[in-house]
């Protein structure tokens, strides 16, 4: 188990006017790969980056991000073909894309029905590949706010080439963010803030968790969910992360910047779920943007920016502890390797990333 503080390696990216909306993943061989946004003389370009043979590479999608502050999502299927899922920074919808032979191919998904594609936002994707069963094999599932229907949160999942859609919650006044994440054994589920405007100085935007149902074996149809608030006390909250992989566990990391804290909201089997206050700041520049994760020990973990600084907080017997990893800024993008490895990807400007290890001693 980790218990001795992480030492980081860190080395730089892409410096080509990144602009951050960062997420970094892991492919099956323990490589990291980042999907980011960088400005261009045509507008905002989504790129993705790998690192392979010690080397980084950077490939432009053809997308153009919508430079809304959430972050691009990136995953890998069973094959190590990379995906991503973003807000179109001209028309507001979804985009699913595919890394082929040929380069990168992006399709509009259709939000009615799986039929007719309106405006989405707070886009959040993950392929499992856990779920290695026909038709559920490398299926792309995809959370966001449905534009058409009030912002409310649903689900878009890719069966037999045909994409079905789910809806999680009704309409809501805000648009805080949302965080979709399989656990280990590829049950779904989303961590959203839905408001509504009651006519106080500031909207009520409690965090909610969503969870699909259970369905039969080989069961095609569009999974249901089951939704329950969290925390009902939030009331201006800025992004919200959701680990993903966890065994037994739930770990939802959101940033209220009212209170200038980051809280963390956690689960495990057979206990009472808690709500802690992994950081608190003074000023507008922290903590914030927090992006959660878990080791494969199940230790949870959560990156977060805070007056100029990556941070890296852990939770132990005692509470949440921090360790300063580097200066940075943008959003910060936290993942663990099968074999431990601490991954993280920060910056604008320049992207960069950080390798951890744990010290000796």
């Amino acid at each position: 188990m980790t218990t001795h503080a992480l030492q980081f390696t860190v080395e730089a990216v892409d410096d080509s006017s990144v602009l951050g909306q960062s997420s970094l993943t892991v492919d099956g061989s323990g490589a990291p790969a980042i999907a980011y946004v960088v400005g261009t003389a045509a507008g905002t370009a989504v790129r993705v980056a790998r690192r392979l043979n010690g080397q980084w590479t950077h490939e432009d999608t053809g997308g153009i991000a919508a430079g809304d502050d959430v972050r691009i999502s990136l995953s890998f299927d069973s094959g190590g073909v990379p995906h991503i899922a973003y807000r179109d920074g001209n028309s507001d919808n979804a985009i699913f894309g595919t890394r082929r032979d040929d380069g990168w191919s992006l399709e509009e998904i259709p939000t009615q029905a799986g039929i007719i594609v309106r405006s989405a936002a707070d886009v959040s994707m993950q392929i499992e590949p856990n779920l290695n069963d026909p038709p559920f094999a490398d299926t792309p599932t995809v959370g966001y706010r449905d534009g058409f229907h009030g912002d409310s949160a649903a689900v878009a999942r890719k069966v037999g080439g045909s994409w079905q859609i789910s809806g999680v919650d009704g309409p809501s006044d805000v648009r805080t963010g949302l965080s979709l994440a399989f656990d280990s054994s590829a049950g779904l589920r989303l961590a959203y803030f839905q408001g509504f405007d009651d006519g106080s100085p500031v909207i009520p935007q409690p965090l909610k968790l969503a969870q699909e149902e259970v369905s039969d074996v080989g069961d095609t149809h569009p999974p249901t969910f089951v939704n329950s608030v969290i925390d009902s006390e939030m009331r201006a909250a800025e992004s919200v992360s959701m680990a993903r992989g966890l065994f037994a566990k739930v770990l939802v990391a959101y940033a209220d910047v009212r209170t200038r804290t980051v809280r963390a909201w956690s689960g495990s089997l057979g206990s009472e779920p808690t709500i802690e206050v992994v950081a608190a700041g003074n000023d507008a520049n922290g903590p914030r943007f927090p992006s959660a994760a878990g080791d494969p020990h199940q230790t949870l973990f959560v990156a977060y920016l805070d007056g100029g600084q990556v941070v890296l907080a852990r939770r132990g017997p005692a509470g949440w502890t921090s360790q300063p990893v580097a200066t940075g800024g943008g959003w910060p993008s936290l993942e663990f390797g099968k074999d431990g490895t601490t991954h993280l990807a920060y910056g604008t400007g320049t992207l960069m990333y950080a390798r951890g290890t744990v010290s000796p001693g």
